[in-house]
């Protein structure tokens, strides 16, 4: 199976290594030029979040590839000689399957069985297939991972109380404060999928005013409406209002930094202590602004604790979650070692109903004089008979295909029946 996996996430890298390899839409795209462009990579799909970077891909030899996504991963991002030296997974055939499989079921993700990193996958995966960088073999991987993941999901109930990046951040903000949050001014930075979930969080613990500072008011306008302590500052003004909040969620997919130290420091009196969560990838949130006095920083990795304490009442259907992944991976296996077989069965089968229904046709120029009841009934009776007659061959090639091997039958009917 020439299926692999190369992937930096925040299992096996520093949010300093992540940022540098984030993929934003123009290196994305820049991206998918060069692994189009390659002889070597025939299929990939670029998964980019907070948490990872990574390449799904088919390629020409597995055996090659770690060196070849290193390699790319270091000039692509111009990094450093030995910068990715066990900061990265590679995973290939079989494992690179199950891999994707347990990503699509947020086993892998930072909060277990969370709920973004579903959508997170098929957003990447509708991408590749409008920049025509994947193929059959991913397309079907993928189905299969995002389809097998809802099914789960239901199944299990394992999303019933609903976790996520943003989640934790609010309850990170909740354990600083000690005292609830019911009291609190906030500032929420960007208003995409996270920003908006936390704002959901934070409404649920009645903070007292939610400041949202982004550059399409448009986008809150339903929110403002409906909720008398939601407000829409201009993100240019973002540093008139540090003074008046006690929290700052950031979560933008700005590929800069949104706060800088400087300037920060510039507006901030130390009149009231501040919290600031940063939970975007890159960051929003220069780091030095975290050693100012009365500001207390946090960024994605440091809500690892919180996470951990929150999935222990999932653990238990971690089992379940596996067992439904390896049935389902079965038949992805199954499916992928027939692969070989497959363009042969349609030949026979084509091949049989051009030849059915020449011989029919001719048959019936003899047999005009029958009624048009009798031909059907005899059309009917021969096709069966064809298709019958097939249904074994075509069973055995299959069965070849599950027993590995699949290319050697192919050759075999290319040669025994002239059919390539």
């Amino acid at each position: 199976m020439k299926l692999v996996v190369f992937s930096i996430s925040h299992k096996n890298s520093s949010i300093e290594l992540r940022e540098k390899v984030a993929f934003s839409k123009s290196k994305l795209k820049r991206a998918y030029e060069i692994l189009k462009e390659s002889s070597y990579v025939k299929e990939s799909v670029i998964l980019s979040t907070c948490n990872r970077s990574e390449i799904i891909a088919v390629v020409e030899d597995k055996n090659c590839a770690e060196n070849w996504f290193k390699k790319f991963y270091v000039d692509f991002f111009d990094l450093e000689q030995g910068e990715l030296k066990d900061k990265y997974l590679f995973k290939s055939g079989k494992a690179a399957v199950i891999y994707l499989y347990e990503v699509c079921n947020g086993l892998d993700s930072l909060v277990l069985a969370e709920d973004q990193i579903l959508g997170q996958v098929k957003d990447a995966h509708d991408f590749a297939l409008e920049e025509k960088a994947t193929g059959k073999i991913l397309n079907k991987l993928f189905l299969g991972a995002i389809t097998t993941a809802k099914e789960i999901k239901t199944k299990t109930n394992i999303s019933a109380n609903s976790l996520s990046i943003s989640s934790i951040a609010v309850k990170q903000v909740e354990n600083y404060f000690n005292n609830g949050l019911w009291e609190k001014t906030v500032q929420v930075i960007g208003y995409g999928e996270m920003s908006r979930l936390a704002v959901t969080h934070l409404l649920e613990r009645n903070v007292e005013k939610i400041y949202i500072c982004n550059r399409n008011k448009a986008a809150v306008e339903d929110l403002i409406n409906s909720h008398d302590n939601v407000e829409h500052i201009e993100l240019k003004h973002k540093y008139d209002i540090v003074n008046d909040v006690d929290i700052i969620i950031s979560a933008t997919a700005a590929p800069h930094y949104i706060y800088y130290v400087d300037e920060f420091k510039e507006k901030y009196n130390n009149k009231r202590d501040l919290c600031i969560v940063d939970i975007a990838l890159p960051r929003d949130v220069e780091p030095g602004i975290g050693e100012l006095d009365g500001v207390k920083l946090f960024h994605i990795d440091q809500l690892k604790d919180i996470a951990d304490k929150n999935m222990e009442s999932r653990m238990n259907l971690i089992e379940d979650i596996r067992k439904e992944i390896k049935f389902a991976i079965k038949e992805y296996e199954n499916w992928y070692d027939c692969l070989p077989v497959y363009p042969k069965i349609e030949a026979i089968q084509k091949y049989s109903k051009e030849l059915t229904d020449e011989e029919l046709s001719k048959m019936f120029k003899k047999l005009s004089h029958l009624p048009k009841k009798d031909r059907d009934t005899i059309e009917i009776i021969v096709r069966s008979l064809v298709k019958k007659m097939w249904r074994k061959p075509i069973l055995q090639l299959k069965n070849a295909g599950l027993k590995g091997r699949a290319e050697e039958m192919a050759s075999f009917v290319d040669d025994f029946l002239g059919l390539e």
